[in-house]
């Protein structure tokens, strides 16, 4: 009964930290990311099997290499040694948080991959789920906007 109960809260506890949309990221989650304040920042959650995170990457790079806004990627894959090939492979340069403890994707939950959010000032304003034809043009657009 005991163990039971713990489970459920748990459980429950994780669902209750899912991130969305007007959310304040907890202050240990922002400190896990390095976020500022006054900044706009792009975090996007991706793994190496994700055929679409495989697409859009080099899009969200081309913007990174812009300097249009910061972009921290999450790589959530189970073996960070598969993470890191597929960075390599793709020539990412932007900042790369290997989520072995599975903290950050626990923390924002996101219900699929690629999954994108924006975050100012510690919360989140905007999400994108799935795939995004010419996402470096959607996150453009949406940067302008926040501004």
């Amino acid at each position: 009964m005991i163990k039971k109960t713990l489970s459920t809260l748990l459980l429950s506890s994780f669902a209750v930290m899912a991130l969305e949309t007007g959310d304040a990221v907890p202050q240990a989650i922002q400190d896990e990311l390095k976020l500022e304040n006054n900044q706009t920042y792009v975090i996007d959650f991706f793994a190496s099997w994700c055929k679409s995170c495989k697409k859009e990457l080099p899009l969200v790079e081309k913007v990174a290499q812009e300097n249009v806004t910061h972009i921290i990627g999450v790589n959530v894959d189970k073996k960070e040694e598969d993470g890191k090939k597929f960075v390599a492979d793709l020539g990412l340069t932007f900042p790369i948080i290997y989520d072995n403890d599975k903290k950050l994707v626990e923390a924002f939950d996101p219900m699929g991959f690629p999954a994108i959010y924006y975050v100012k000032d510690g919360k989140v304003v905007n999400v994108i789920f799935g795939a995004v034809n010419d996402i470096d043009e959607q996150i453009k657009k949406d940067m302008q906007e926040l501004k």
